[in-house]
């Protein structure tokens, strides 16, 4: 995972020393992240005494017993200047996985948008608090009978262009059931999201040869509902994709997100209507792409959904909708 600092913003991330996550938030920069400094390493002597000092023990601790020098670079010419809205569409999977401490114009609205993980000057230690999970950058297994509603997905969401649910069950229930499963999934990974178009793929079978009272997944009215639900949420119509997977496919049940992933032991339909959890399954991780082992993992997962969705597409009614992803390639 890359972590691209500008001078600004190192120089106030220096300044926050005394915070309690402080040396977490250092510790999971220097064992899990290229660093990629915007600025040439020659302007820290320029800054003022007290400053240069603070920048340079910083600098100290994120370098030292690293192992790998390819991993720090210098006046790395990226993102590109000034930020603009739209620059999501040109990144590929290890830029839309990457955080940015950044110095520019227009990072309040790049904050906003709640794509990426931006951070303005003074923040930054709060954005990187957003890849921890209970206070560390390592995945938590919670016994999945203690969750009575979908609140650890809500707390362990981030900002996300694209949301990948991985579940062939995922609409193995009826309409009413939606509410209280599928759809809360989705609205609470999707709350940081606001005025920008989410992109939503879903790999799911279309059918439920295995209970005779289950129909044909209902997609249509699926995603008229699904995308007035978003719409709400972030103010613009998400991108939705269904992607009707194979007899014998990707039996797992997870989902990914630009920084986080979720697994379950069993298909994410947990709760019926009147709360109670009704699942068998024993365990639910959330895991963090401050990790650098699960970001490696979750790239692996992508490309083999792509290899996937390329032995697909010349069945054109197994993938319908938008055919949107910045994460997959329709």
């Amino acid at each position: 995972m890359d972590a691209y600092i500008d001078l600004a913003n190192l120089r106030a991330y220096a300044k926050s020393g005394g915070h309690v996550d402080f040396k977490t938030c250092t510790d999971m920069l220097r064992q899990n992240f290229n660093l990629c400094f915007t600025f040439d390493k020659g302007l820290i002597q320029r800054e003022k005494k007290q400053a240069q000092m603070s920048i340079m023990n910083l600098i100290r601790q994120l370098t030292s017993n690293r192992g790998d020098s390819e991993s720090i670079k210098w006046n790395v010419n990226y993102p590109p200047r000034p930020l603009s809205e739209d620059v999501y569409e040109a990144m590929n999977i290890r830029q839309l996985t990457s955080i940015y401490l950044s110095d520019d114009e227009n990072i309040k609205e790049m904050v906003g948008h709640g794509c990426l993980l931006f951070s303005e000057e003074g923040n930054e230690i709060k954005t990187l608090e957003n890849l921890l999970i209970e206070g560390k950058p390592a995945t938590k297994a919670y016994a999945l009978r203690d969750m009575s509603d979908w609140s650890l997905i809500e707390n362990n969401a981030s900002p996300c262009t694209d949301i990948i649910v991985i579940d062939p069950y995922f609409f193995a229930q009826s309409d009413l059931l939606y509410e209280y499963n599928s759809y809360k999934i989705l609205e609470s990974l999707a709350k940081w999201n606001k005025s920008h178009a989410l992109n939503i793929v879903i790999f799911t079978f279309p059918q439920h040869k295995d209970d005779a009272t289950m129909r044909n997944v209902p997609f249509v009215t699926i995603e008229r509902q699904l995308k007035s639900r978003i719409l709400a949420i972030s103010g613009v119509e998400p991108k939705l994709t269904f992607v009707k997977l194979p007899s014998g496919k990707e039996h797992d049940r997870t989902i990914i997100t630009n920084y986080k992933m979720f697994d379950s032991g069993d298909s994410f339909k947990y709760f019926n209507d009147k709360g109670e959890n009704t699942s068998h399954g024993r365990w639910f991780h959330v895991h963090t792409h401050g990790d650098k082992s699960t970001r490696e993992q979750a790239v692996a997962y992508l490309q083999d959904l792509q290899e996937l969705i390329d032995d697909l597409k010349s069945g054109l009614s197994s993938i319908i909708g938008d055919k949107k992803s910045n994460l997959l390639k329709f």
